[in-house]
């Protein structure tokens, strides 16, 4: 074990970590160790705390240049190649569970996209959400995106949907654009996210619309960081092996400014941050529709700074032209 631990990455003092590693089955996983900003190169962090992630010490960091917020650690791509071929497959899950969240975007790309449009959602599954798109906005013409050949293949003979399997890089090379982009909880997982931006910029038409869907717990992870700081003894902070309210698959936390400055860099105007709803069943019927409708007003009175939902939508058109509300 305490060879396995050698190998994997994170550990400077594995000695420390051998029955910790024992009593949960560790083995031995390939990784890279980020040295610089996946965003914008800089060097200089702020650690928010580590968690263990396959067998993988990962500290979480934040740039102190674009202020990203990132993991250090990439686990071999093999490895997550495998993971999501297995992973959110279940039918449930799209068809009723995010039932509300598919609405709200079905909502928003068709108020945003002009007859006849194009719309490309990356990384969006079986094609769920797209074939929602496609029932409600037939004149559309939708493209979906995803890493995984089963899920493609899934949504092409289900929903008879055009996909293009691969990474967001292998569509760049098609050089078509599109009036609308959909990255609903996508963004957190791609390791090369400067070249996201750049290829965005140029996959988006000249009105575009791009539409993104992202978590919004970054006060809750900075504030429970905090607290877990105040109260443990030195030793539990060293084998800190998870970061609450933090989902050890996503590679990246953004927050509301990083969002906006990055959107703004590659020509993106009129950016509107709006509450996310849920997923059904989180909360009874009555409840889920007092916090939502409490929640958006919150956001219409805030501008948009104060989102008490746990996900958060971002809607950024290419152009001055003002974005149509859902």
């Amino acid at each position: 074990m305490l060879e396995t631990l050698r190998h994997n990455k994170g550990f400077s003092n594995p000695d420390i970590w051998v029955e910790y590693a024992i009593q949960h089955g560790f083995k031995a996983v390939n990784a890279t160790k980020l040295h610089h900003c996946p965003d914008c190169g800089g060097s200089k962090f702020s650690k928010l705390g580590q968690y263990i992630h396959y067998s993988t010490l990962v500290n979480l960091f934040e740039c102190r240049d674009c202020r990203l917020i990132f993991s250090d650690t990439l686990i071999d791509p093999e490895v997550i190649a495998s993971h999501f071929e297995q992973a959110y497959k279940d039918e449930d899950y799209f068809r009723n569970d995010r039932g509300r969240i598919f609405d709200q975007i079905v909502n928003l790309v068709d108020h945003n996209t002009p007859p006849g449009g194009s719309v490309l959602d990356i990384g969006g599954a079986k094609g769920h959400l797209l074939a929602s798109v496609k029932q409600q906005r037939p004149d559309l013409k939708p493209l979906l995106n995803d890493i995984s050949k089963e899920a493609c293949a899934f949504a092409e003979q289900t929903f008879q949907l055009e996909t293009a399997c691969g990474t967001i890089h292998t569509l760049k090379q098609a050089n078509t654009r599109f009036d609308t982009i959909i990255l609903s909880d996508v963004l957190y997982y791609i390791p090369e996210l400067h070249k996201v931006w750049e290829h965005l910029e140029g996959l988006l038409s000249e009105n575009g619309t791009l539409i993104i869907r992202v978590p919004n717990k970054l006060l809750l992870i900075r504030a429970s960081q905090q607290f877990h700081r105040m109260i443990s003894a030195h030793e539990k902070k060293v084998l800190q092996d998870r970061i609450r309210f933090l989902n050890p698959e996503h590679i990246y936390v953004f927050s509301q400014n990083y969002l906006i400055s990055r959107l703004s860099s590659i020509g993106l105007s009129n950016i509107r941050l709006i509450p996310s709803d849920l997923l059904v069943h989180v909360l009874p019927d009555i409840v889920h529709r007092l916090y939502y409708r409490l929640s958006k007003i919150l956001a219409s009175v805030s501008r948009g700074k104060l989102i008490i939902t746990p996900s958060v939508v971002i809607v950024a058109r290419k152009s001055g032209n003002k974005i149509a509300s859902s």
